[in-house]
């Protein structure tokens, strides 16, 4: 097997410091790691591109058919998108330089595994947390500059609208829960079950 000849490889460059083995062990672990970094790779940028798809979709959307503050949901799209661009950028940036084989092949990985893996933790609470925060936002901007609705609200800076609110946050906080699980699942699929089989790698490496 892959693994067991790396470790074998492994224990020759450490006892007769070979420099052809010490080659062939670097080109090796990049062939074993590259699996899942490539899928991470390939999900990033599935990924990329549906948000850019319907995030322009969306924001072109809102520009053309609203005037006014209805414009407000396609500037905080806007803001979101930016956010996640360059999330992704630096994502995509790490999962590069994991590819490196000219780096200090163990130590380096580790180390990179150790911030893929807060990349990865943050993007499912950052994720989680942007679910209500969006809803919200959206909600009051809907209901203040709505034409369809303040013509059949009489006093809309009233009473009402703190009803309005408070069912409002209510209903974000409690679909929160079952859109942090699909949330979790969703990083899992694509980024988490990669990393853990990467970190098995390592892991196994080390045993030696």
């Amino acid at each position: 097997m892959e693994l067991d000849q790396l470790k074998e490889m492994w224990g020759d460059v450490a006892t007769q410091k070979n420099s052809t083995s010490g080659e062939e062990l670097q080109n090796l672990l990049r062939k074993k790691s590259k699996s899942p970094i490539a899928k991470m790779k390939r999900n990033l940028l599935l990924e990329l591109i549906v948000v850019l798809v319907l995030y322009v979709a969306t924001i072109a959307y809102y520009f053309i058919a609203y005037s006014g503050g209805m414009q407000w949901n396609a500037w905080l799209l806007l803001v979101i998108a930016v956010f996640f661009l360059f999330y992704y950028q630096r994502k995509y940036k790490l999962l590069n330089s994991m590819e490196c084989v000219t780096c200090e092949v163990k130590s380096n990985l580790k180390t990179q595994l150790v911030t893929l893996e807060k990349y990865v933790r943050f993007y499912l609470l950052a994720g989680t947390a942007l679910f209500p925060f969006a809803m919200i936002a959206t909600g009051l901007i809907v209901f203040f500059y709505s034409p369809d609705i303040t013509k059949d609200v009489a006093d809309p800076s009233g009473k009402f609208v703190w009803i309005f609110t408070g069912i409002l946050v209510l209903f974000s906080a409690v679909m929160t829960v079952p859109v942090y699980f699909i949330n979790k699942w969703y990083v899992r699929k694509l980024y988490g079950q990669h990393v853990e089989k990467l970190k098995t790698i390592v892991e196994e490496m080390n045993e030696d």
